[in-house]
């Protein structure tokens, strides 16, 4: 039977007006910021196309996927290459446009607790708040961000 890890190496990832956490192995890896390429008719939130490794692939604003002011590009904005969790894009990595550096901490039970308040509308793309030492991160719903990048983008869904 498979033991459930006691820690998990996991990133905080900058937005305005908080914090994203997730687990290390869900970034493929952080770069500069590079210019995207528009898209035409996509919605506010698909900032456009950036290459990565050969490939096109979206890069999106988690702010304005909750309904909130994309901010402007600043000298620490980065972007981190996420991978998808249920294979139906390809390619599998979408670009989430960040607000500064990404950093890794190490997360177990001791210092985890769900946070009741949650400033986020019900169609935002959050599983949940938490709160962990002096930090409260956002649990980013991967899967819904990724269902509403095929929904704008029905050409990058996989074969299959």
């Amino acid at each position: 039977m498979p033991q459930t890890p006691e820690e998990v190496y996991s990133l905080l990832i900058p937005f305005a007006g908080g914090k994203l956490i997730l687990p290390r192995l869900s970034v493929a890896e952080v770069m500069g910021y590079t210019r995207p390429r528009p898209v035409r008719g996509a919605p506010q939130w698909l900032l456009g196309l950036i290459n990565w490794q050969s490939q096109e692939i979206p890069l999106i604003s988690f702010e304005g996927l909750c309904s909130r002011k994309i901010p402007e590009r600043a000298n620490r904005t980065r972007i981190a290459i996420m991978f998808t969790i249920s294979g139906q894009m390809d390619p599998p990595v979408f670009a989430l446009m960040t607000q500064g550096y990404p950093y890794l901490v190490r997360v177990n039970a001791t210092v985890l607790s769900v946070d009741p308040e949650n400033a986020f509308s019900e169609d935002a793309p959050v599983l949940n708040r938490l709160r962990m030492a002096n930090e409260r991160p956002v649990i980013p719903d991967l899967e819904a961000i990724e269902d509403k990048l095929l929904e704008a983008m029905p050409h990058r869904r996989a074969a299959g």
